[in-house]
């Protein structure tokens, strides 16, 4: 049986953020500056300790929902922290690029959010 298109966003997203929080939890300078994060590692091991706590969350919480809206509002605050980096003077270059990707997300996590939300209200 296939798979709900929700859920197979819930999964990937759950991995991704997995992948990234490990990343900027171990290594948070070198990931961070890959990431177009401002060059601060106590921000960004929190950064990535928020992101292992939402992946797990994805990944193994029932329901999914609230940890995928959760992961949205999440996009917001990281998506202003980007958008303050790419306005410092002396900024990273790949800020603007993580604002706007964080935007694009908040949107997909959303809508996903809410498919799971409806899928679940139905049950």
């Amino acid at each position: 049986m296939r798979r709900p298109l929700a859920d197979l966003l819930a999964d990937a997203a759950g991995l991704v953020t997995l992948g990234i929080g490990t990343a900027l939890t171990v290594a948070p300078t070198r990931a961070g500056g890959v990431l177009g994060l401002p060059p601060s590692p106590a921000a960004a091991r929190v950064i990535g300790g928020i992101d292992l706590g939402l992946g797990a969350g994805l990944l193994a919480g029932r329901p999914r929902w609230p940890w995928m809206a959760a992961r949205a509002a999440f996009n917001v605050v990281l998506g202003a922290r980007y958008l303050g980096e790419a306005r410092r003077p002396g900024g990273n270059s790949r800020a603007m690029g993580g604002a706007v990707g964080m935007a694009a997300l908040t949107v997909l996590d959303g809508v996903g959010a809410v498919a799971l939300w409806r899928r679940a209200a139905r049950a």
